[in-house]
């Protein structure tokens, strides 16, 4: 269905795996994703906390900006709404600088973090998130390229000011909206 697609796009049956910076083990036991920054409250949260804590569960197309999408997946996990709740973000917070367990970093507009749809994935498909696709977290922001749904993830740094992450900082568009085709920076 061409017309469900964003500009440029094609729909493909399975999702094609990229580990940029190889795939990280994983000690589920000591594990945490934090939010810091600028906050009034730090959380840091356990891989159980967060499965204690799923309040949300949502069937949306994933978008890689290399031009393919997997359509109708059903993402589930804990609403990104609820978490910056709980931190608290200062009021001059205009980013959201996301980190990986392998190194990997991207940068977020924080209007779009705390998007109604934004949240971090525990669950895909009906199954606990695969190992490949980010276990034990990643976020994901359904209206942004994939490279914004960062895997792996351990912290949120909400900031003032903009940074670079990995992609954006060898030319990837800084907010990298799908609707609008902001794959790359404008020069």
């Amino acid at each position: 269905m061409a017309d469900r697609l964003p500009p440029g796009q094609r729909s493909i049956p399975s999702f094609v795996i990229y580990r940029i910076l190889g795939q990280p083990r994983i000690d589920i036991k000591t594990w945490r994703l934090s939010i810091t920054g600028l906050v009034e409250n730090p959380v840091s949260l356990s891989y159980d906390e967060l499965v204690n804590m799923m309040d949300k569960k949502i069937t949306r197309d994933f978008h890689c900006v290399t031009g393919w999408t997997v359509e109708d997946v059903e993402w589930e996990g804990v609403s990104m709404k609820r978490l910056l709740e709980m931190a608290r973000p200062r009021e001059n917070v205009e980013w959201g600088y996301i980190k990986s367990a392998d190194g990997y970093t991207t940068v977020v507009p924080y209007k779009d973090l705390a998007s109604e749809d934004a949240m971090i994935v525990l669950k895909m498909n009906g199954e606990p998130l695969p190992e490949e696709h980010g276990f034990p977290a990643r976020i994901f922001i359904p209206h942004l390229y994939g490279w914004k749904s960062a895997k792996w993830i351990v912290e949120i740094e909400l900031m003032d000011k903009y940074v670079d992450g990995y992609w954006e900082a060898l030319g990837y568009h800084e907010r990298g909206y799908v609707w609008k085709d902001q794959r790359f920076k404008e020069i």
